[in-house]
């Protein structure tokens, strides 16, 4: 679930929280029948009012932070370029920064020695349509220290599920980077 939609269900449940509380009290007070002290009624009504005042504060921030929570990033599709840096042997890639020679695919860590790629370590898939932007690539094997890795894309047959038979690499190499 994408962070926007998480903060919109979040503040959704806030709103009906607060909303189920207001009629709560408001059924209390409206059954509590007359009170023989008028003054205890007066009372009542003042921390009622309150208590509303308070919860429709806590509403408007919950919209507000809602409304300027951050974006999520949105796929760049172009000429195809990723930026990468040199980074720690591990399970996982971090991109900086990627533009999408397609709409639809995956992107993925291979091995790269001598100028020749080799052994696939994993992939991510994206997608515009779907709003897919991976920032990370979790490998399926890590990276040694000291090895060269290349980044890679390939087009998706259209299953969404990756299999190195039918998504057809892109015949380029997007970026290189030596894990520390």
């Amino acid at each position: 679930m994408a962070a926007a939609e998480q903060t919109q269900d979040s503040s959704k449940t806030l709103v009906a929280f607060v909303v189920g509380l207001l009629i709560g009290g408001m059924l209390v007070w409206a059954f509590s029948g007359p009170s023989a002290d008028n003054s205890n009624q007066e009372a009542m009504t003042e921390d009622t009012t309150e208590a509303v005042e308070e919860t429709q504060a806590a509403t408007d921030q919950a919209a507000t932070e809602s409304e300027t929570a951050t974006e999520a990033p949105t796929l760049v599709v172009g000429d195809g370029a990723v930026e990468v840096q040199d980074q720690p042997a591990g399970t996982s890639v971090s991109l900086d920064r990627a533009t999408y020679p397609i709409e639809e695919g995956w992107i993925g860590v291979r091995d790269y020695n001598n100028g020749q790629l080799s052994f696939i370590k994993g992939v991510v898939r994206f997608s515009a349509a779907a709003g897919l932007v991976p920032q990370d690539i979790v490998l399926q094997v890590p990276t040694q220290t000291g090895q060269e890795y290349a980044i890679v894309m390939f087009s998706d047959n259209g299953d969404n599920a990756f299999n190195p038979a039918g998504d057809v690499q892109i015949d380029q190499i997007f970026a290189t980077f030596t894990a520390q």
